[in-house]
């Protein structure tokens, strides 16, 4: 039940987790569908401010609110989205490494040496964040325009630097 509606703290916990739980990359296009029909259906006050007048709506923007920070990383300033993203490869380096020991087919971006860096922030772009926050961008519009412009120019520096023969 809604807390409001007298539920107990345990209840009330409950839109928290599925809240954490939309960081789950596997509920990413269920995600970003439901954000893009949010958007073809916003409703917003005649001052322009968007209006969540039902609980599910505000859960709803909550959940896209929590996977867009999870995937916020090449939207940040480009020094510290190098940072981030060479922390992510070497973890999935490190995997890449453990599968290889134990004979296993080694994950896609997991090949320390096959894995283009560049290419992989370029597809992961172009495939998954900047679509959600092109959506989350016109649901929020313009309180996001300046947070999609460093997600492009953070691509065009990826992309820039994509070696010439990449598969």
């Amino acid at each position: 039940p809604h807390p409001s509606a007298g539920g107990t703290r345990a209840t009330s916990l409950v839109p928290c987790l599925r809240q954490v739980l939309a960081t789950d990359m596997s509920k990413h296009m269920s995600l970003l569908a439901d954000l893009k029909t949010m958007v073809e259906t916003k409703k917003v006050t005649s001052s322009g401010v968007l209006l969540l007048d039902n609980y599910t709506d505000r859960i709803q923007v909550l959940r896209n609110m929590v996977h867009c920070a999870d995937l916020s990383n090449p939207t940040k300033p480009l020094a510290l989205y190098r940072q981030w993203t060479e922390r992510i490869m070497e973890e999935f380096f490190r995997q890449g490494d453990r599968e290889r020991e134990r004979g296993m087919e080694i994950s896609p971006m997991c090949d320390k040496h096959t894995a283009s860096v560049e290419k992989s922030q370029v597809g992961f772009i172009d495939y998954i964040v900047h679509p959600l926050w092109e959506t989350w961008a016109d649901l929020v519009h313009p309180d996001a325009q300046e947070i999609l412009e460093t997600l492009e120019e953070n691509r065009d520096w990826y992309h820039s630097r994509v070696p010439p023969h990449s598969p």
